[in-house]
């Protein structure tokens, strides 16, 4: 990233990948238990609130966080220097 990088973003870049779908559409479209094994299945623990708010976190809900991350690079707003894997969700 640079100096025109820098002007153009006030020295920010994204957090993470963005919503793919509303959190309504989720909780109507996914099944608790799905995402529970899903997430299990890549060993990533959860723990929320309200079990509702499970399928909120489901990792069909969010963008391509690859992609996301190689259009920030490519656009030079940042720069890709590790790739980090979750671990966890703790929601609410």
């Amino acid at each position: 990233p640079g100096a025109s990088s820098m002007e153009h973003t006030f020295g920010s870049t994204c957090h993470g990948a963005g919503r793919a779908s509303s959190r309504n559409k989720t909780r109507r479209t996914l099944a608790f238990e799905d995402v529970l094994n899903n997430l299990e299945s890549k060993g990533i623990s959860i723990r929320v609130a309200s079990p509702k708010l499970v399928m909120e976190e489901a990792p069909e809900a969010y963008k391509d966080v690859n992609h996301v991350v190689d259009t920030c690079h490519a656009a030079g707003i940042s720069k890709k220097v590790v790739k980090l894997r979750p671990i966890a969700v703790i929601k609410g």
